[in-house]
């Protein structure tokens, strides 16, 4: 497998099990979303729409994601970038 795979595949798990823990989706929801940094914001909404149809689900999910690291989507594209570089 390849570790781009292996990355992605420890990442999903991960977030499974968080999923699993019944954790409520956008605890984030009552932050205003004028108070993310807007790139990261839109970035992180079209990162999650590859989860879901669902355009709230993804502001929700990415709202979350950014709480916890104000630069998450930016860190994700370069996490991505070095794993294919790896499998070249």
């Amino acid at each position: 497998m390849k570790k781009y795979e292996q990355v992605m595949n420890k990442y999903l798990n991960l977030l499974e099990q968080e999923t699993n823990k019944n954790e409520k989706i956008g605890k984030h929801n009552d932050i205003p979303d004028n108070k993310f940094d807007q790139i990261q914001l839109q970035k992180g909404i079209l990162i999650e729409r590859e989860h879901t149809d669902d355009l709230e689900i993804a502001k929700s999910i990415a709202k979350d994601h950014l709480s916890e690291c104000k630069i998450y989507y930016t860190l994700l594209e370069k996490l991505e970038k070095q794993c294919i570089k790896e499998n070249q």
